[in-house]
């Protein structure tokens, strides 16, 4: 939540200030070095967390396995860096922007050292959330401090890689409670390697088809509608991020289960994680879509009116989207199923590749928006079909049906309620705060009248603490 809650904060305001066509520009370089970040990053980050989680608990093994990752992960930085800088001084398209891209690489090393899969096969949620916060608090700070005009955009792109990477070398001091990490040079290399370029694959897969439609606006059309696309994305990222998080934390845990040959423990999880992606997902994009105009007014501003019609179908793709994710992190992965991953997203790549090249001249956004949902149900039914043999889609849907049955009761009241409220409110940001707030509201009413477990669950754990 901190994560997204601090975009949506100091968005509004870097839009005012520096205008659709500035953002555009650190769009563009985020995408385009976000290519590099995963050359670095090499599929390193579900390897180690899913095979750690084996090992954490032999301090000896798991210093020597960190140590061993690590060295991977550095040299692979080193790799992406020299490419990165013959792309930038053999296309002149790029020389305009080698000041930002230069900012932005930094990422790449930060996440390097940052060790980020490290914590999360530990389950230090507690520290990342913590981190996070600070660094987020102070981001925004700067960005109110320092952002004070449209030239500021460079400005703005070191405060976006502070942001993402800032606490990163604290990471690093700080793994030593867990693991210590050297670099190593005599190692069979060779067994992390294979599994690491598969995901690799997976992850270079992914990039295309998330990425591409921001790289391709540029390329096709403008600045100014790289600005306006990256609103919407934005807005449908940030929510992403936030339901994704309900699978990706279990990833340590479900690996766990399964090299300990806990399947009923296994099993049992990942039902509870369906039955909180369905009672949390569902009206988060249904409300999404109905404020999709007022949220795009508050957060960009009148010139950003246009972005509404993306964010629209960009909700669209949010359901395929997190559950491809739940697919991946819950049953593909901690099973090694790395290849089936590959698989399915390297169709989602083609199919969005492909959809752009033709859309994206002819609609600009919306068109991009439009590729990325078909992709997104492109890769969820490619990897639930590979993933049916270990957990049966047919049984998730019939346990869940309860549970399917009272969201949309749910549903039903947050439509009964966000519309009339909507045109009676407007677009203020009061308005559209009582709007969700009362949306939200009507729906937890139905799962308190339903008797839902989860949320009765909550509510038990809540009054035992108070």
């Amino acid at each position: 939540m901190s994560t997204v809650l601090f975009p949506l904060i100091t968005y509004p305001y870097a839009t005012r200030v520096l205008m659709a066509s500035n953002l555009g520009k650190v769009d563009f370089s985020v995408s385009l070095v976000s290519y590099f970040l995963l050359i670095a990053g090499l599929g390193i980050t579900n390897y180690a967390t899913r095979e750690g989680a084996r090992v954490r608990e032999d301090r000896d093994k798991l210093d020597r396995f960190a140590s061993e990752v690590f060295t991977i992960n550095m040299c692979s930085t080193l790799v992406s860096y020299a490419l990165l800088a013959v792309l930038v001084v053999a296309w002149p398209h790029l020389h305009g922007y080698a000041t930002l891209l230069a900012i932005q690489s930094l990422t790449i090393l930060g996440t390097t050292i940052g060790v980020e899969w490290l914590y999360t096969l530990s389950e230090d949620f507690g520290y990342i959330t913590a981190r996070t916060l600070v660094v987020q608090i102070v981001s925004a700070a700067l960005l109110f401090i320092l952002v004070k005009q449209p030239s500021d955009y460079i400005v703005y792109a070191g405060i976006i890689v502070f942001s993402n990477v800032g606490a990163n070398v604290f990471n690093f001091l700080r793994s030593r409670r867990y693991a210590r990490i050297r670099l190593v040079w005599h190692f069979d290399a060779r067994r992390h390697l294979v599994p690491m370029f598969v995901l690799f694959g997976n992850t270079i897969a992914t990039s295309i088809y998330i990425n591409l439609d921001v790289t391709l606006l540029n390329v096709f059309r403008n600045d100014f509608e790289v600005g306006i696309y990256g609103l919407a994305v934005k807005l449908y990222t940030g929510v992403k991020q936030l339901l994704n998080a309900l699978a990706l934390v279990s990833l340590p845990r479900l690996s766990l289960y399964l090299a300990n040959e806990e399947d009923e423990r296994y099993l049992a999880l990942v039902n509870s994680i369906v039955h909180g992606l369905v009672i949390v997902m569902l009206p988060c994009i249904l409300l999404l879509y109905l404020l999709a105009d007022p949220a795009v007014l508050l957060f960009g501003g009148e010139a950003f009116a246009p972005s509404a019609d993306s964010l629209r179908m960009l909700c669209i793709a949010l359901a395929p989207a997190v559950l491809a994710a739940f697919v991946v992190n819950s049953v593909l992965l901690p099973n090694r199923q790395e290849h089936y991953v590959l698989a399915s997203t390297i169709l989602a790549a083609v199919v969005n590749f492909v959809l752009n090249l033709f859309v994206i001249p002819a609609f600009g956004p919306v068109g991009a928006a439009a590729s990325t949902a078909i992709a997104e149900f492109a890769v969820l039914g490619a990897s639930a079909y590979f993933g049916r043999t270990f957990v049966s889609p047919t049984q998730l849907i019939r346990s869940q049906a309860r549970t399917l049955a009272t969201t949309a009761l749910g549903m039903a009241a947050i439509v009964a309620t966000c519309i009339p409220l909507h045109r009676a409110l407007g677009n203020s940001l009061m308005g559209f705060a009582a709007t969700g707030f009362a949306s939200l509201a009507a729906y937890a009413v139905v799962l308190l009248i339903t008797r839902d477990p989860l949320v009765l669950s909550l509510l038990g754990r809540l009054r035992r603490k108070a």
